[in-house]
């Protein structure tokens, strides 16, 4: 047999097995390729995971910051009303004596 005598039988097979061959070629490339896509992906998708985290881990640290200082100025804030109310007894405890001071010198003034 020659070869022309195999493409005249077979001429409907030479048409399926290059579609065979370029299908298989076409979807390797496309496997190839939807997979250099996915691995893109992950590293953009891992650099912006790693850019958020660090974003929140800095807006934590701020409200940290913000709440210590809170908590600092509260506490400051009840010292200092604990200062303010024992001087507001001294000062009556003051006016107390002074009273009666004043009435005991009005008492022996009119003996």
């Amino acid at each position: 047999m020659n070869i022309a005598e195999l493409l005249k039988k077979n001429i409907v097979m030479i048409p399926v097995v290059v579609s065979i061959i370029v299908g298989t070629f076409t979807g390797v490339r496309y496997i190839v390729s939807l997979t250099e896509t996915i691995n893109k992906n992950k590293q953009e998708i891992k650099i912006i995971n790693d850019t958020h985290l660090l974003n929140f881990k800095t807006y934590i640290g701020q409200l940290n910051t913000n709440q210590n200082e809170l908590l600092l100025m509260i506490e400051k804030d009840k010292g200092n009303r604990i200062v303010a109310d024992d001087k507001m007894k001294r000062l009556e405890e003051k006016i107390k004596q002074l009273e009666i001071d004043f009435k005991n010198f009005l008492i022996e003034r009119s003996n």
